[in-house]
């Protein structure tokens, strides 16, 4: 199973998660047969970057409802945790602890909260620069880049 997650720096198995899938500044690919890696900087942007032979994705933090929903439509199994490695998350993964999302009530991914309604966002989320820091997300938002 090739397993995708969202990481601060390539450095293996010692990689930390990165908590905003879409802010993420490298994707980590491992196929878990055989233990393979590959790196994908994400600098120019993570929606493209997300290889379309992956199997899972695992991330800790925020995913926006337009990235969830096409990963569901290509078949692309969605968990969370709350590791801080890639190593602990895919142990999580193989000892059957992680939580598969089903679906996405928000651009956090699990944190409810709202935004203008009015807004178009290919994420699911209205745009929310001034919501920032009222919904506690810091520089990054939810990853919706709004």
């Amino acid at each position: 199973m090739n397993i995708c997650l969202p990481v601060e720096r390539l450095n293996g198995f010692e990689s930390e998660i990165f908590p905003n899938l879409r802010a993420a500044p490298a994707l980590l690919i491992i196929d878990s047969d055989n233990g393979a890696m590959t790196g994908i900087d994400t600098t120019a942007g993570v929606c493209g970057a997300i290889p379309a032979d992956i199997d899972a994705l695992v991330f800790s933090g925020g995913i926006g409802r337009g990235m969830f929903n096409g990963l569901q439509q290509h078949g692309i199994r969605v968990f969370t945790t709350e590791a801080i490695t890639v190593g602990e998350a895919l142990a999580q993964l193989a000892a059957g602890k992680l939580e598969e999302v089903g679906e996405v009530a928000s651009c956090s991914g699990g944190q409810q909260h709202h935004h203008h309604a009015d807004a178009a966002s290919q994420c699911g989320c209205a745009g929310h620069d001034a919501k920032r820091s009222e919904h506690g997300h810091g520089s990054h938002g939810c990853g919706c880049q709004h």
